[in-house]
C-alpha cells in the first residue's frame, strides 16, 4: 500500500467548476433586488445569462464529479478498506459508476430545483407587483 496524499484526491475540477458557477450566479441578487422593468432586450440578455449558468451548475459541475470518480475511484477502495466493492463488477460495469452517477445526478437535481425555485419565485414576486405586461 502506497504513501496515502490527500491532496491529490481534492477535485480540483469540481471546485472550480463549481466557483465559476457561482462566480456568474453571484451578480443576480442585484437583478433580483432591482424594481426595474424587463425591456425585451434586458429580457434576452438575462436569459442568456441564466442559461450560461444552467450550463455550468448542471452540466460542467455534475461531468467534473463523474470524471473526478474515474481518476480517483481505486486510490479511495485503496485507502477505505469499506470502498473495496464498488472495484468489482455490478451489473456488467465497474461498481463504482453507480456510485458516481448517484452523487452526479444528485448534485445536478439540487442545482435544478435551486434554479427553478428560484426562477419561480422571482417571477411570481415581479408578477405580483405588475412588472409583466399580459
Amino acid at each position: 500500500m502506497g504513501r496515502y496524499n490527500p491532496i491529490e484526491m481534492v477535485p480540483y475540477g469540481v471546485l472550480r467548476a463549481l466557483i465559476v458557477g457561482i462566480g456568474l450566479a453571484l451578480p443576480l441578487i442585484f437583478v433580483v433586488r432591482s424594481n426595474k422593468k424587463l425591456t425585451w432586450t434586458t429580457a434576452i440578455l438575462l436569459g442568456s445569462w441564466l442559461i450560461s449558468i444552467t450550463v455550468v451548475l448542471l452540466g460542467d459541475v455534475p461531468s467534473r464529479i463523474l470524471y473526478w470518480f474515474d481518476e480517483q475511484h481505486a486510490p479511495l477502495a485503496e485507502r477505505f478498506t469499506f470502498l473495496q466493492f464498488w472495484e468489482g463488477d455490478l451489473g456488467g460495469n465497474p461498481g463504482y459508476t453507480l456510485f458516481a452517477d448517484i452523487v452526479a445526478n444528485t448534485v445536478q437535481g439540487i442545482f435544478f430545483v435551486l434554479i427553478a425555485a428560484g426562477a419561480y419565485f422571482w417571477g411570481e414576486k415581479h408578477r405580483k407587483e405588475g412588472k409583466f405586461k399580459s
